[in-house]
């Protein structure tokens, strides 16, 4: 192979950065553990390299392929000059992935805690990349040496569903009539998602949702699928928070949500994962507009209010927040009581009571966990005010409550939320 030099100088540096690599021939035989041994661990099958068999043979020289798995790992395949072999390097990150993502990942698999703990000790023992690092300016250059000419890079996503047109980049016809009615098909789509948000109807959002092609919505303008859905999640996440405005949302709400999800919208990884995040901030705004949407309160009220929801799992009581609002306590007490019509008490509790309820149908951590987060110590004095509250225990509300839609609204005193 010409150009050995180069190659195993690109060896260590990449051996000395913590990223690991490995040789296979080609056409790929037999299975290669290509991920720290992560799939191994968690019992979860199949392997990657299982994964990536389907465009494994038409590897060619001068195309590198980047893939990322349904983990958030990375990783490089190309083909080596002259023998009929191929070299993949990795697992590598580009962000840490948040607890969130962690728990959904558990989720998905259905991972017993001692197995989410292996996620949690494995993730930070990578090392994270960039798109725009000293690596992959290294990577394209070792390339440009190997085949004689600039690489060409594939984005590949395993939870995409994988063809060997997976390698293949088809022209785009630069019809004017095609590109008009792209354009009139996206702006109908989004005016029609904008003005459901903006009135808080959740029922037309789903309507307006169901069956849409995001492709629709999407510019092409890059390669890369994945960046290209990105960059339309960063403009709809603006235009939903423009719409829930209209809707009469307080922005000291719309900071907190926009920013949480400017955050995920950076760390998908795939194009499934970015359709679902969209269905997920047009629900979020537009329940937004639901809940706040025509509320008036004054600032200590809605800073007293937000601060709860950020803080559920921590102890809270009227003395907490007016000191931390530099207020009397029985005169924020009665303005509380007076703007909302509910005592600061009632509001903490049906907080929590709406945090349990969507844990409790979003995922599948035991009750005693479900209590901890929305701030009980003691499981059994959680199972029987959520009891009190919702109007049945919270296995039975899990068991029965998943046909339950719309936002939380606390049970009224001797009446079952589910019935």
């Amino acid at each position: 192979m010409d150009c050995q030099d180069e190659f195993y100088f690109f060896l260590q540096v990449i051996y000395r950065a913590g990223i690991g690599s490995k040789e296979f021939s080609l056409p790929a035989a037999g299975d290669l553990e290509i991920d720290g041994g992560l799939r191994r661990q968690l019992g979860v099958e199949p392997s990657v390299f299982a994964g990536c068999r389907v465009f494994l043979p038409l590897l060619e020289p001068g195309i590198l392929c980047h893939v990322t798995d349904c983990f958030y790992l990375h990783y490089l395949f190309f083909r080596l000059p002259g023998a009929p072999r191929g070299m993949v390097v990795g697992p590598y990150l580009s962000l840490l992935p948040s607890a969130q993502q962690i728990l959904e990942m558990a989720e998905r698999y259905e991972l017993p805690p001692v197995r989410t703990h292996l996620l949690e000790e494995f993730y930070p023992t990578l090392p994270q990349i960039t798109d725009n690092s000293v690596f992959y300016s290294m990577v394209y250059c070792l390339c440009e040496a190997l085949y004689g000419r600039k690489a060409e890079v594939r984005s590949i996503s395993l939870e995409d569903e994988l063809s060997p047109t997976a390698l293949s980049v088809t022209a785009r016809e630069a019809d004017l009539s095609t590109a008009m009615q792209r354009l009139e098909n996206r702006y109908q789509l989004e005016d029609q998602l904008l003005r459901a948000v903006a009135e808080g109807d959740r029922a037309r959002l789903r309507r307006v949702l169901h069956g849409v092609d995001l492709d629709v919505a999407t510019e092409p303008r890059l390669s890369d699928p994945v960046r290209n859905i990105k960059n339309y999640c960063i403009v709809l996440n603006t235009l939903l928070r423009k719409a829930a405005q209209q809707g009469g949302v307080h922005p000291i709400y719309l900071d907190d949500l926009s920013r949480t999800f400017a955050a995920r919208i950076e760390k998908l990884p795939t194009t499934a994962s970015a359709r679902k995040l969209v269905h997920e901030m047009a629900d979020q705004y537009c329940l937004l507009v639901q809940q706040h949407g025509a509320e008036n309160y004054s600032r200590p009220v809605q800073t007293a209010m937000l601060y709860v929801r950020q803080h559920l799992a921590e102890p809270l009581n009227l003395h907490t927040l007016a000191a931390l609002l530099g207020c009397n306590a029985s005169y924020f007490s009665a303005r509380f009581k007076r703007e909302t019509g509910q005592t600061l008490t009632e509001f903490i509790l049906q907080e929590r009571m709406r945090l349990a309820v969507h844990l409790l149908l979003t995922t599948r951590l035991q009750v005693q966990t479900v209590a901890q987060y929305c701030g009980f110590l003691d499981a059994n004095y959680f199972c029987r005010i959520f009891r009190q509250t919702v109007g049945c225990s919270p296995g039975a509300y899990r068991k029965t409550g998943r046909a339950q839609t719309g936002a939380f609204v606390p049970c009224p005193p001797g009446q079952n939320m589910l019935g």
